[in-house]
C-alpha cells in the first residue's frame, strides 16, 4: 500500500473465541459480520481524533479509552510516525456480544494504519498493538479474538509473550451464531470464573482440546464432534444466558457438531458440517430462545473466514 494515500479503510471480521475446548487460546473468524475503521492522515504529529462512530451509541470518543484507537495510540508513539489520524468507526458487531467487537475494531484500526507505512509490519508485529484494545476492554491480554480477526481461519495462541500464533487446518465447516438481546460485559464474565480447577477437569479438558486439534488436522468431522465440549468454563457462565442449555440441546438434536458460548457470551455458536444442516440448526436455536422468552435476536450462518482483516 502506498504511503502517499490520505485515507485508508480496513475491515476486521467478528470472531468466535474459546471454541468450547480452548479457553483464551482458540478462536476462528467469521465471514458474515465485522467492524470497519477508516483512517485519514493528518499533519498533526502523534494526534488521534475520533470523528465519527456509527452503528452503536455511547462509545467513547476519547482515543485513550476507545478500543479501536488504544492500540493506534501506542503504534504512533512506538514507531514515531510523522503524522496523525482522524478516525471513523463503523460498528457491525453488537456491544458486549461475545463476538470479538473490541478486538475487531482494534484490529481494523492497526491494519488501516499499516497501509500508511512505507515498510509494512507483519501481522505478528501488528498483533501486539491490536492486543491493547483487548486489554482496554477486558482488563487482560488474551488473543483468542484478536488473532483470528487479524490472521483469519482457526488460530491457536501458544503464547502472547512472546507472540506465537499457529493457524490450524480444518475441514469445511459452517458456523451458526445467535446473538440474543442480552448484554454480558467481558470483565464481569471473567470475574465469575473460578481460579482453580480439579485435576480431573484439567485432564478431561486437555484431552478434548488435543483431540479437537487432531480432528482438525485429520479433517475428521466425527472426531471434532466428539471433542468439542467444554467441561470447565461453560457451566460457570451458562446462567448468564437465559435458556442456554435448551438452545444447546436444540442445536445438537438438529445435528450440530458442537454448540457452546461464543467468547464470554451471550452469543451462542454451533458448528455444522454443511450449509443445509446449518439452516436447520439456526431455526432450532432461535425456537429454543423464543421458548425462553427471548424473541429479539440476531443470527448468522457463516463459513470460517480464511483471510482475516484486510484493507478495502
Amino acid at each position: 500500500m502506498s504511503s502517499d494515500k490520505t485515507s485508508i479503510t480496513a475491515f476486521a471480521p467478528a470472531t468466535v473465541a474459546n471454541v468450547a475446548v480452548g479457553f483464551d487460546v482458540l478462536g476462528f473468524a467469521l465471514d458474515a459480520v465485522g467492524d470497519t475503521v477508516t483512517l485519514t492522515k493528518t499533519t498533526d504529529v502523534g494526534k488521534i481524533e475520533i470523528e465519527s462512530i456509527k452503528g452503536l451509541e455511547g462509545l467513547p470518543y476519547d482515543p485513550a479509552k476507545n478500543t479501536a484507537t488504544v492500540g493506534l495510540v501506542k503504534m504512533l508513539q512506538e514507531l514515531g510516525l510523522p503524522f496523525g489520524f482522524k478516525v471513523s468507526i463503523e460498528k457491525g458487531i453488537p456491544l458486549s456480544s461475545g463476538m470479538g467487537g473490541s478486538a475487531a475494531s482494534s484490529v481494523a484500526a492497526v491494519v488501516a494504519a499499516n497501509g500508511f507505512l512505507p515498510n509494512s509490519l507483519s501481522k505478528s508485529e501488528l498483533l501486539r498493538f491490536a492486543l491493547e484494545g483487548e486489554r482496554a476492554a477486558s482488563g487482560a491480554i488474551h488473543a483468542d479474538n484478536v488473532a483470528p480477526s487479524l490472521f483469519g481461519g482457526l488460530t491457536l495462541i501458544r503464547s502472547t509473550d512472546p507472540i506465537d500464533v499457529i493457524n490450524i487446518p480444518y475441514p469445511k465447516l459452517f458456523c451458526v451464531l445467535i446473538h440474543p438481546d442480552i448484554k454480558v460485559e467481558t470483565k464481569y464474565a471473567r470475574s465469575v470464573l473460578a481460579t482453580h480447577l480439579s485435576l480431573h477437569q484439567f485432564v478431561q479438558q486437555s484431552a478434548h482440546l488435543a483431540s479437537f486439534i487432531a480432528g482438525c488436522f485429520q479433517q475428521d468431522v466425527e472426531l471434532i464432534k466428539r471433542s468439542c465440549k467444554d467441561f470447565v468454563i461453560e457451566e460457570q457462565r451458562a446462567h448468564l444466558i437465559a435458556g442456554f442449555y435448551d438452545v444447546q440441546i436444540a442445536a445438537l438434536k438438529a445435528n450440530a457438531l458442537a454448540c457452546s458460548i461464543s467468547g464470554s457470551g451471550p452469543s451462542i455458536f454451533a458448528l455444522a458440517a454443511n450449509e443445509q444442516d446449518s439452516k436447520l440448526i439456526k431455526d432450532a436455536m432461535i425456537l429454543a430462545f423464543n421458548k425462553n422468552g427471548i424473541s429479539k435476536l440476531d443470527s448468522w450462518i457463516s463459513p470460517i473466514n480464511q483471510i482475516g482483516a484486510r484493507i478495502i
